[in-house]
């Protein structure tokens, strides 16, 4: 239970001080040209907070971290400071809503990685499976089963890789959510 309050503390205080630091965007794209070829980049820029909303931000962070209260005490007392931030009536229930739905997020992202996981362990039996039926001398793959087993690996991690995102996933939905929500 301690390092469920833990954990939900970390990721409300990260996603605050992310929100801080960088809040959610807007998309800029760039060009860069040479004489023989030219590339486009697209890339979200944080969505800026206003001045107000900002040093407010700062300082429901600031008490947060000098917080000796309970932990769960002091996360309902940085809740309603970092809603309190955003306008009043819908800016306030918009910021309520956003940091609901992190905090579930946040909650449930230990079972979400388990279980992406346990997906991808049964990926790779199948994966791995599959290319014990290749028949010999056949051309489907360039390195025959090694080939074929070194792909059902890649496909391993990169499926892991993905599991692992979850409370990063958290972590970008707050700031989008939270960019939408009025300033003071």
């Amino acid at each position: 239970m301690h390092d469920t309050r833990k954990t939900l503390i970390a990721g409300l205080l990260l996603a605050g001080v992310a929100a801080l630091a960088c809040p959610a965007g807007a998309q800029t794209t760039s060009t860069t040209s040479t004489s023989s070829t030219s590339t486009t980049s697209t890339t979200l820029r944080r969505h800026p907070y206003s001045d107000a909303t900002k040093t407010c931000v700062r300082e429901a962070n600031q008490a947060l971290k000098a917080c000796t209260d309970t932990a769960a005490n002091c996360q309902t007392d940085y809740q309603t400071a970092f809603a309190a931030c955003f306008a009043s009536g819908t800016g306030v229930k918009c910021a309520k809503s956003c940091i609901t739905k992190d905090a579930s997020c946040v909650k449930a992202a230990p079972t979400t990685r388990k279980t992406c996981r346990k997906a991808c362990r049964l990926q790779r039996r199948r994966d791995t499976s599959a290319c014990h039926t290749i028949p010999d001398g056949d051309t489907l793959w360039a390195g025959g089963d090694a080939g074929c087993f070194t792909t059902a690996a890649g496909n391993f991690d990169l499926c892991l890789a993905v599991c692992r995102q979850a409370l990063v996933d958290c972590q970008t939905t707050f700031e989008f959510c939270i960019a939408n929500c009025p300033n003071l």
